[in-house]
């Protein structure tokens, strides 16, 4: 990263038009991030097996992109987001050793975190804590302590899908066993069906030799619907 991109005096229109597009770029991500393939656990458990494991798939990966280590890049995307909204940079850092600095400080911080901790330092939401001057990017340990606390509730998220996930995963055959047991019941009943409408066309038709048809047919195909 070029210290000269994150300088204090960086206020030219080239800079402003870059800060506001990389705010743009802050605020879809995050929009993103909170409809992500997002599914009410309770329509998810609705879905067949084979559909829930696809769908939990889907949003494991995509949770864990978010969640990946932030990039040099994007560690001078936030800073230069800041500053394009007015905050000015600590002045105790050197502005030659500010890129350094940040980044190191950063290494390892959840991407998504840094994201939402960038957005919410220019909206000025983090009034009310004390490590944090309205006005002023914050330090970096600060700043990597706000983005890791950003990024808590899309760990826990995560966790949270991969514990589904496994438990799903874990007796694949019980779900199967369930569905060919559904499907036996539903034989039985369309058994039970076909042979209640033949008894009662028995009952009601007189047989050509003049006999009586069994009084006892129809009760009979109830008992083995019963009993299965």
């Amino acid at each position: 990263m070029e210290a000269s991109k994150i300088d204090m005096g960086a206020t030219n229109l080239g800079a402003t038009n870059l800060g506001a597009m990389e705010m743009d770029t802050m605020e879809m991500d995050t929009m993103d991030m909170r409809t992500m393939e997002t599914m009410a656990f309770s329509d998810m458990m609705t879905l067949p097996v084979e559909t829930r494991l696809l769908t939990l798939g889907r949003q494991i990966t995509a949770l864990t992109e978010r969640l990946a280590d932030v990039s040099d890049t994007a560690v001078l995307r936030s800073l230069d987001a800041m500053q394009a909204a007015g905050l000015t940079m600590p002045p105790a850092i050197e502005p030659r050793r500010i890129a350094a600095v940040y980044g190191y400080a950063l290494s390892g911080v959840p991407a998504c975190g840094l994201t939402a901790a960038t957005l919410k330092l220019i909206r000025g939401s983090y009034a009310t804590n004390p490590n944090v001057l309205l006005g002023t990017v914050p330090k970096p340990p600060v700043l990597a302590a706000l983005a890791r606390a950003e990024a808590l509730t899309l760990r826990a998220e995560l966790a949270r899908k991969r514990e589904i996930l496994a438990s799903l995963s874990a007796n694949p055959s019980g779900n199967r066993r369930s569905a060919a047991s559904r499907s036996r019941v539903r034989a039985l009943l369309e058994h039970f069906h076909r042979t209640q409408a033949a008894a009662k066309r028995e009952a009601f038709c007189p047989r050509s030799d003049g006999a009586v048809p069994a009084a006892n047919a129809i009760p009979h195909a109830k008992e083995a619907s019963h009993a299965a």
